[in-house]
């Protein structure tokens, strides 16, 4: 058989696979059903299931409004205070009543920020839709003008991701990654990022900040994060001036190199001597108070695999890095038009495994859900939202509700159904209907700068005297 037949004979038989495949019925696993092949979906829409056809999922009762804070013990009734409900703001649903997990822990150092010693930390965990710092630069930036602050937060070292993102410049080299959701993967290794990266000998790591975001392009105190069971040393520099070596010693627990500098463009680290089971997470670019935000954006992923984190790992990182608002914003990698409740329903219970296990690590750390961002696709009646975005939506709603923590609707806040369409149509959007553009990720985001600034601005009327 020639070359060409032996082509046309593999395609063929693709095609006969693929075709089985998509005949094949709804295949359910744990409760969550996969989604189906379909291998002519780019010329034939997916069937529009119109909005009486979509799931109604009844949505918890919005959380009793606070009363306020009384300082003067002679008074025998708490005074009422209105709340601060700006015209078109969709406001953060604090189901915690004012217990730990709620948005009260976030404000209050928010408020005590010049105090503190330390940063107001932000954790801000997603999946594509934050790729790339998109989302979560501009947040940044609006909270770092209000509250204070510099730098970028945290940045992986020899992540491909960070080619395109506008936040930073960075070069590497001899670095081997692995990520939760590719393999081979190690739990037993991973850090707080879900990444580890194996540095070989004379591995390196430059880093710079960009004008993109100019509060952003210096910060104040750079902190890299790493573990070594039998040793490694580590040069680093800063604002590419002088080398300055360190050695670390053999430790079954995460170490830092901590470097300060009152206004720091750049910084490189180099590893010598590198030795067996050494592992480098990360490095943190910040200011000494203000407001610090992470992004660990994770391609493909639902967050679930957030409690497969040691429970070691998580105690080092909270000990070293202690965060006052932890987000999780995920969805993109869940929803589906064929999806139903059963899904969802077990999405919501590996969720409240997370929300638990980041509880355990964090245990005074506000926790807010971001719900699922509108999704459309091609349809036979036009481009619409995928059935499933609502749903899911008041699922995670529901989750937050159950777990007495925050959930921002950010689907709502969007302008709900088919708002992704006119993203796509303004050039803030990709055209796959999911992603932002990183003019979207400008807009969108103040979506949520908006209702945090609401919300804490409720907090000092309901804390002030």
């Amino acid at each position: 058989m020639n070359q060409s037949a032996r082509t046309f004979t593999l395609i063929g038989l693709v095609v006969v696979l693929l075709l089985a495949l998509h005949l094949l019925p709804g295949i359910t696993v744990a409760g969550s059903e996969l989604r189906a092949v379909n291998i002519l979906s780019d010329i034939l829409p997916e069937v529009y299931r119109e909005k009486y056809a979509i799931d109604v999922v009844p949505r918890p009762e919005p959380p009793k409004p606070r009363q306020a804070v009384v300082a003067d013990s002679t008074q025998q009734q708490p005074r009422h205070v209105e709340e601060y409900r700006p015209e078109g703001v969709t406001l953060i649903d604090d189901y915690s009543d004012g217990q730990p997990g709620g948005m009260d822990h976030f404000y209050k150092m928010l408020s005590q920020r010049n105090t503190a010693g330390r940063p107001v930390r932000i954790a801000y965990f997603g999946d594509s839709f934050i790729e790339g710092d998109i989302f979560t630069a501009h947040l940044r930036q609006r909270l770092q003008q209000k509250f204070g602050g510099c730098g970028v937060g945290w940045v992986d070292p020899g992540n491909k991701i960070n080619g395109f993102r506008r936040t930073i410049v960075q070069k590497f080299r001899l670095f081997d990654e692995h990520e939760v959701v590719e393999k081979p993967f190690s739990y037993a290794f991973e850090g707080i990022n879900q990444r580890y990266f194996i540095p070989q000998e004379g591995a390196s790591v430059w880093t710079r900040g960009t004008d993109y975001c100019p509060l952003a392009a210096t910060w104040q105190q750079s902190t890299l994060y790493l573990r070594t069971a039998n040793g490694v040393s580590v040069a680093f520099n800063q604002n590419d001036e002088q080398w300055l070596p360190q050695h670390l010693a053999p430790s079954g627990h995460l170490q830092t190199i901590v470097s300060s500098c009152d206004t720091t463009r750049s910084i490189a680290y180099r590893f010598t001597n590198v030795s067996h089971g050494t592992y480098v997470y990360g490095m943190a670019l910040e200011g000494r108070t203000g407001i610090t935000l992470d992004n660990f954006s994770m391609r493909g992923s639902s967050g679930a695999t957030l409690s497969s984190i040691p429970s070691d790992v998580l105690a080092d990182f909270a000990h070293q890095r202690p965060y006052d608002l932890i987000v999780l914003h995920f969805g993109l990698n869940v929803v589906s038009d064929r999806s139903h409740a059963a899904n969802y329903k077990a999405y919501t219970r590996q969720m409240r495994k997370v929300v638990a296990h980041l509880q355990q690590a964090w245990p005074e750390a506000s926790i807010l859900i971001v719900s699922v961002p509108d999704r459309c696709q091609r349809t036979a009646a036009g481009v619409r939202t995928m059935s499933g975005v609502e749903s899911l939506s008041a699922y995670q709603q529901i989750l937050a509700s159950d777990c007495h923590i925050a959930f921002f609707n950010l689907f709502q806040a969007m302008g709900g159904r088919e708002s992704m369409v006119k993203l796509v149509e303004r050039g803030l959007a990709n055209k796959d209907y999911t992603h932002l553009s990183h003019g979207g990720g400008k807009v969108v985001s103040q979506h949520l700068y908006r209702s945090l600034d609401a919300g804490y601005i409720n907090y000092q009327r309901h804390h002030t005297p």
